[in-house]
């Protein structure tokens, strides 16, 4: 029982700082989680959603008693967030309105950043929250429930539990490398 609660609490508070100024997404931790046990690892990310849903917030109500330029000096401090990445969310809201918020996170492109900029535009707040949404959970759900197939998968063929963490740790270590030095956040010369 004790677990349980720190499964939701660990994917509470890693939704709410990854939301806010963490750069590792909860995914990590709710398809880890999966991976041996997705029951247990799908019951978290609500428990995600509803961290992110107060990060956000959070983020949101920061923004709008700020600059945007001091907004964007922290946003940019986080690693795999570039200016280009903050100006081309603030094109694509201009451009997509609200379905930009939706769909960006399912692109690698951070929620924080939305948050920021939807508060800086003075967008409604009971929207923000609610298409917030699908916005995280599209993503949590898609990672978290791929991964417990990959590891029922691991399970017939098989494999040893040391074997499925290790595919896991080296399938994230290789996405994060690439995020870090060539995602959406990078600029590149061409």
């Amino acid at each position: 029982m004790l677990r349980k609660y720190v499964d939701h609490g660990v994917a509470a508070a890693w939704g709410g700082a990854e939301a806010t100024v963490f750069f590792i997404v909860p995914d990590l931790w709710t398809s880890w989680l999966a991976l041996h046990n997705p029951r247990r690892g799908i019951a978290t990310t609500v428990s995600a959603l509803a961290g992110a849903l107060a990060g956000g917030a959070l983020n949101y109500t920061v923004a709008q008693r700020m600059q945007p330029d001091d907004t964007e000096k922290i946003l940019t401090s986080i690693p795999g967030i570039s200016t280009q990445m903050v100006a081309d969310v603030e094109r694509q809201l201009d451009e997509q309105g609200w379905s930009a918020l939706v769909l960006g996170p399912t692109r690698g492109v951070p929620y924080k950043i939305y948050a920021r900029t939807l508060a800086h535009g003075h967008e409604s707040f009971r929207e923000f929250m609610l298409l917030s949404v699908p916005a995280r959970m599209m993503r949590f759900l898609a990672v978290t429930a791929g991964v417990a197939g990959l590891g029922k998968l691991s399970d017939r063929m098989g494999a040893s539990k040391f074997e499925k963490s290790s595919v896991f740790l080296a399938g994230w270590g290789a996405f994060y490398t690439w995020y870090f030095t060539k995602g959406p956040g990078q600029t590149h010369a061409s």
